[in-house]
């Protein structure tokens, strides 16, 4: 009896998937914005490092680091 062995490339040769982010945000005093963009997310990364990451974008475009996510999403970016 014979198996079948899927194989694939290391994660190290596998390319990143292309993500789009949306975030909502409020800041102190009730500043709100809503932003979004592309993150390329490698083969291993977690959905808490790219939130990390987003959350920094986001935080640099607001201009304070005290926020709260009001709204929050990453999907693939292809159809």
């Amino acid at each position: 009896m014979s198996t079948q062995t899927e194989q694939t490339a290391p994660t190290t040769l596998r390319a990143p998937v292309r993500h789009h982010w949306i975030m909502t945000a409020q800041a102190a005093g009730g500043r709100q914005g809503t932003y979004d963009g592309p993150i390329d997310v490698h083969p291993g990364h977690t959905r808490t490092a790219s939130y990390s990451v987003i959350r920094s974008v986001v935080a640099q475009e607001m201009g304070t680091e005290t926020f709260t996510v009001l709204f929050f999403d990453m999907t693939p970016d292809q159809f």
